[in-house]
């Protein structure tokens, strides 16, 4: 382990010492591009081609993007984290659009509606996201594409692709296909997915949970012309009986339909106007007996949520003298109930989550100047979130605990549950072209985040928290402000002949910061020691602190060799009290050696994680070895419409627990309760690819 680890940190150091200044590859949009892993990554952005990835959960490529990680409490849960932030705090759209999940554990978080062989490309915003990318941007942007096909040059065209994965481990496989029809300026596109696994195994023994179903589909049709440019579609995802084995229940089904439609007008040469126009709606069942042994039946549990989100935004674009003006307008709403019960006692029922909804209507700003050395962007959103919640109630308990529970639902009614909260966010980009040719970036913002509806309504201390999956029970906080992080983030790109490097630091200043600290409660306390053993978290607001860094680098050996990777490093911490923030991935590195020709890629990897000892003691966070693996893979192309693909991960088949992995929650399972979930055992998979 310790070898593996030192080669990947070596492999990332060494090539950044011996860079000199040389100019970079610029871009018209961007800048200096560095393949990484076989990914793009700059200055200002991080690009991966997930359908060229052999996984099943979109969100773990971002793995592969410096500072990116994700929180994983199943096989298709992940949860975005960038730099010390992840949650509600990343804000994730998928085709320009963002996702209202429907789960208050983020079961269906927002990547989770992007299945892999259909998803033509993942995006983040490497630093400050700009402010006309979402109204909440405060932890990081990231933004997804699905496969949907080109327009044809001339006369009518018919091409898709259909696919199929497979992976040992779990049995776990992967069907997908797309159907385009398209010509110049007419393009219906169907494309559709289908995941299936059972229980995934590890050198420590079977994750039980870990099985999944999911099925995605999505029918669109496009116009495009000189003016005009149009997008409408539906899709629906259908998720059934897969495990989330480090949250108290797992999915028995989430169906979800979307809608949307976008246009771009092209008013003259140097106006146009961008209307998005976004809808989905989700009905989400989860238990804790179906899929993991089941505890004694009056303990049964059974929660049916549902969300409902619409989006709409109008962005004009104004181009001046050397610099360009863009300003808009959007609002969301989002709506969310949620009622647990007994399927073996009818009298049982708690009303959760009632009548919540959350809406968000703000404008912005944005002025980008682009000089012969230098780019300057400024920009300004002004935002108003309204949220409110109805009244609660809950049945069916005995004794004490009947009556703590009705005096926390008695207390929550009577408080005022109709909140808001008014911000403005600021932002300033500088793009610095020096003689030299190293290419400088400097930014400076100051963003907020209004509380979430798991941090604001959560009146019954449970674990409905929005993934965090520490076991602990939480209640909400009314009283709840809204955070405020101050960041600053400075990097570079260059590039000497065959070298490359993009590294940058940053600093965030996070006032109002949310999260779980010991409720002063009482009777909270008492329902949550009697149902969970110990006292309630509650949310509230504290200050902290989340510095670091992290790089992209590629060393071109010869025509057909390369080595490239990634390194990471974040810290974050309380400022008022002495501790650290909770779940934060710890230093890491990836690297790859790979050698490529017209028709064959073999790639070595080694990726190395730093042990965690920086944990939360406010969420009982234990710490985690560090640790390191070997992957390989195999891409040949021996037709020009055939792609045939192999893989094995961790080769050395080492035992390993990913810090930003969950805790188990699941006496089925062959990792105890309380243990952090293990990585998956050595496990081979293949795939093929035929398009036409």
């Amino acid at each position: 382990m310790k070898i593996l680890e030192l080669t990947a940190w070596m492999a990332v150091i060494l090539p950044a010492a011996v860079c000199a200044q040389a100019p970079p590859d610029k871009e018209a949009t961007d800048v200096d591009e560095v393949i990484v892993i076989g990914r793009s990554v700059s200055t200002g952005l991080a690009r991966i081609a997930v359908d060229r990835e052999m996984l099943v959960d979109t969100a773990t490529v971002l793995k592969d993007i410096p500072g990116a990680n994700v929180n994983a409490n199943g096989p298709v849960t992940g949860i975005a984290q960038y730099r010390g932030m992840y949650g509600d705090r990343i804000s994730v759209v998928i085709d320009h659009l963002g996702i209202v999940s429907g789960g208050p554990n983020a079961m269906d978080a927002p990547l989770s509606y992007v299945s892999p062989m259909i998803t033509e490309e993942l995006a983040v915003t490497r630093g400050i996201a700009s402010l006309s990318h979402a109204p909440e941007s405060i932890g990081g942007h990231v933004s997804a594409h699905l496969s949907r096909g080109d327009f044809a040059d001339a006369g009518s065209v018919l091409d898709g692709f259909v696919g199929s994965r497979y992976s040992g481990n779990g049995n776990v496989s992967t069907t997908a296909g797309r159907l385009t029809l398209a010509n110049d300026q007419h393009k219906v596109s169907f494309v559709a997915e289908v995941d299936d696994g059972d229980d995934i195994n590890t050198p420590a023994g079977a994750v039980r949970p870990s099985r999944l179903h999911r099925e995605r589909g999505d029918l669109s049709y496009a116009l495009t012309n000189d003016k005009l440019s149009v997008l409408f579609f539906a899709g629906r995802l259908d998720t059934d009986d897969t495990g989330t084995p480090a949250l108290p229940m797992d999915i028995r089904f989430i169906e979800t339909d979307l809608a949307g439609a976008q246009a771009t007008f092209n008013v003259s040469d140097t106006q146009s106007l961008d209307v998005r126009v976004g809808w989905n709606d989700v009905e989400h069942l989860m238990d804790n007996f179906g899929l993991r042994q089941a505890p004694m039946a009056p303990m049964h549990r059974q929660n049916l949520a549902t969300g409902t989100g619409t989006q709409v935004s109008i962005v004009g674009s104004q181009a001046l003298t050397d610099s360009t003006l863009t300003f808009g307008v959007d609002a969301t709403t989002a709506d969310h109930d949620a009622t647990i019960t007994n399927p073996n006692n009818a009298m049982f029922r708690v009303d959760n989550f009632v009548d919540i909804r959350r809406d968000v209507v703000s404008a912005f700003v944005e002025w980008q100047g682009n000089g012969e050395r230098s780019d300057l962007e400024l920009g300004v959103r002004v935002k108003q979130v309204e949220s409110g919640a109805g009244e609660v109630a809950a049945s069916g308990m005995m004794g004490n605990m009947g009556t703590n529970v009705g005096l926390l639902a008695d207390a929550f009614n009577a408080a005022d549950r109709d909140l808001s909260w008014d911000s403005i966010d600021a932002l300033v980009k500088y793009r610095l072209h020096v003689a030299s040719g190293t290419q400088w970036r400097f930014e400076l913002g100051s963003k907020t985040r209004a509380p979430s509806y798991q941090e604001l309504y959560l009146w019954l201390p449970l674990q409905a928290t929005g993934g965090l999956a520490d076991g602990r029970s939480y209640i909400g906080g009314l009283g709840l402000e809204e955070e405020r992080s101050n960041e600053i983030t400075v990097g570079f790109g260059k590039d000497i002949g065959r070298i490359t490097v993009s590294p940058q630091v940053f600093y965030r200043r996070v006032d109002g910061y949310i999260q779980g600290v010991p409720s002063t409660n009482m009777i909270a306390n008492m329902v949550s020691q009697m149902m969970a053993g110990a006292p309630a978290l509650e949310f509230a607001n504290v200050d902290a602190e989340i510095w670091g860094a992290d790089i992209a680098w590629k060393v071109e050996l010869s025509d057909h060799w390369y080595v490239d990777g990634i390194a990471s490093y974040v810290r974050g911490q309380r400022r008022d009290v002495d501790d650290n923030l909770y779940r934060l991935a710890p230093p890491n590195a990836s690297a790859s050696l790979t050698w490529e020709a017209d028709r064959l890629s073999i790639s070595a990897e080694v990726v190395g994680y730093a042990k965690q000892d920086k944990v939360s003691s406010f969420n009982d966070e234990v710490p985690t070895p560090g640790y390191g693996i070997a992957n390989a893979m195999l891409v040949w192309n021996p037709h020009d419409d055939l792609r045939l693909e192999a893989r094995v991960d961790n080769l050395l088949d080492k035992a390993y627990q990913d810090h930003v992995a969950g805790i188990n929650r699941a006496n089925s399972s062959d990792i105890p309760v309380g243990a952090r979930l293990y990585g998956a055992e050595r496990t081979v998979s293949a795939g093929v690819i035929f398009s036409f």
